[in-house]
């Protein structure tokens, strides 16, 4: 009705010209709003990245993330019967922090990021591209970590013992490698880059625990104080996490070598804590490191115009 009552006659012809039309990249994403733009960003990240296995029908020993299909992280799996023998035990002590981590354990099942925003500020006006990056860093890790849980399907404590008794609901899928693990540590690695003033060493700055770190392992090791996941969940988890987030920051940054390491989890019989993290990241036989070359060409233009944005908000 508004319409007939304001537009009279019109013959059907254009009579002005749209201003989008050929825009650059960057002001075309700048222009969507947040759902559309999740999609783009999303599917640019998950585009570089894949799962590789090497079967669909049976339980995998091995998995690999790939990066424009490089292989730059290699998770060997422990057997349920190793995590019985060598990792259960370590649930029993962490079950005498639950009084005291009950709160953050539950905020935790929902919503990691609110803790890193205790470390730099972060507010939809202020900080808007490094909360679409942080984001959607979260939503990468999910969409890999997800299905390498589901390939590799290891079972959960409350599996080998009824008297781990998790003070939260323990997830049916599979135990390793953490999720918690991998977003925290993946989060941790790219605020690092921007809420800090120098130069980008994941591995230093996980050796000297800086304050995200110490809030990435803590998200972590609370999943085993709630009963829900292994020490060495969360050592292959914080691998993941830290050289998927590490990669992807040095091609934002216009390098172009990156580092690929490979988690011995068939063999950790060990804890998970900073200090366990920096001797696996140091050392050459929990974790062994190499390094792989790149194409910048990899990284499409809006997305550095993007990180571009993001650090300057710091």
């Amino acid at each position: 009705m508004a319409r007939d009552g304001t537009v009279g006659f019109w013959d059907g012809k254009a009579d002005r010209t749209p201003h989008q039309n050929g825009r650059q990249s960057w002001a075309a994403l700048k222009a969507m709003s947040n759902g559309p733009r999740r999609a783009v960003l999303d599917q640019a990240l998950l585009g570089m990245c894949a799962v590789s296995l090497d079967t669909s029908t049976d339980a995998n020993d091995e998995g690999r993330v790939t990066l424009d299909g490089e292989t730059i992280v290699t998770l060997k799996k422990p057997t349920n019967a190793f995590l019985a023998d060598k990792q259960l035990r370590f649930l029993r002590t962490y079950a005498d922090l639950r009084g005291d981590r009950l709160s953050e354990i539950v905020m935790q099942t929902g919503d990691i990021q609110s803790f890193f925003a205790l470390v730099g500020y972060m507010a939809p006006d202020a900080t808007k591209w490094t909360l679409a990056l942080n984001q959607a860093i979260y939503r990468l890790c999910t969409m890999i970590e997800q299905p390498l849980k589901h390939a590799f399907d290891v079972a959960r404590p409350i599996a080998m013992t009824a008297k781990v008794q998790p003070i939260i609901q323990t997830p049916g899928h599979g135990s390793w490698p953490s999720g918690h693990a991998t977003e925290s540590f993946a989060s941790a690695t790219l605020l690092t880059r921007l809420f800090y003033n120098r130069g980008f060493d994941p591995v230093q700055e996980i050796a000297n625990g800086n304050e995200l770190y110490r809030h990435a392992e803590r998200i972590a090791m609370n999943r085993t104080v709630a009963g829900v996941h292994f020490p060495t969940d969360s050592m292959a988890g914080a691998v993941l996490g830290v050289t998927l987030a590490e990669a992807l920051v040095r091609l934002l940054d216009g390098e172009t070598e990156v580092k690929a390491r490979t988690f011995n989890g068939d063999t950790y019989e060990g804890d998970f804590t900073l200090k366990a993290l920096t001797d696996a990241l140091d050392g050459n036989t929990v974790v062994q490191t190499t390094s792989v070359t790149f194409s910048q060409d990899i990284v499409p233009a809006w997305l550095r115009r993007l990180w571009d944005d993001a650090k300057e908000e710091w």
